[in-house]
């Protein structure tokens, strides 16, 4: 199967759905990570270009760590809407990775980059596959459906997850992937006063909890009409 998690900025698929997509590479499947964002201001004292260079070679380390293909949308950060401009980009990018399983934030995250993304992968759903779309970069893919999930918020605030993926055995390899994007280690301890790595690894142990095992990611399936498929797909 064609896996793929957009997300809105580096690090943002590796601190939710990492360890579920180190699962798929392992099985064999082919994943892909597209970043929306340039993620040009997630740094108090980096200034925009530098910061873009840095984070855009980091993302494709993490990717690189389970040999996932890499996608870089390259909009400015902290600039996402649901207008015309990003619908194409967004239809561009699920084209190119041709999906069998789409992950992206929930519709109520805390960011307003990632409430658009996840709504510009919902309204692009059904443009990926229409042959006749116009001013498009890329011939549309498999219009048959793909199945879509939204991965957890971040701490898990306002998430109710419907699914879980035992990532315990990849736990390792989803904290090498978060290790990769070293500019915002620092700048989640300026910004937040939080250590990436601690807080993965509280909500990881209180989802695996649930979950019954010792690490998980949760998620939810969207089910909306030829969006469900009637039988699990996770790993």
């Amino acid at each position: 199967m064609n896996i793929i998690c957009i997300a809105a900025h580096p690090d943002d698929t590796e601190l939710q759905c990492a360890g579920t997509l180190a699962r798929y590479a392992k099985e064999g499947h082919n994943v892909t990570i597209a970043v929306f964002t340039d993620g040009s201001m997630g740094d108090l004292v980096i200034k925009p270009a530098e910061l873009t260079a840095m984070r855009k070679q980091e993302a494709k380390n993490a990717a690189d760590v389970i040999g996932a293909h890499f996608i870089w949308g390259g909009i400015v950060d902290e600039h996402v809407f649901t207008d015309l401009e990003s619908r194409r980009r967004m239809i561009d990018i699920l084209r190119e990775a041709d999906p069998d399983v789409i992950f992206t934030h929930a519709p109520n995250d805390y960011h307003p980059d990632h409430k658009y993304v996840s709504q510009l992968v919902f309204d692009s759903y059904f443009q990926k596959g229409l042959p006749s779309m116009p001013n498009q970069n890329l011939p549309a893919c498999r219009f048959g459906q793909s199945q879509l999930y939204y991965m957890d918020n971040l701490c898990g605030i306002g998430f109710n997850p419907t699914e879980y993926v035992d990532i315990t055995e990849t736990f390792e390899t989803k904290k090498e992937m978060l290790a990769c994007h070293i500019s915002q280690a620092a700048a989640f301890e300026d910004m937040a006063n939080t250590d990436m790595m601690a807080m993965i690894e509280i909500q990881s142990r209180f989802r695996g909890l649930a979950a019954g095992c010792k690490y998980a990611e949760g998620f939810t399936r969207v089910d909306a009409y030829q969006r469900g498929l009637t039988r699990r797909i996770l790993p």
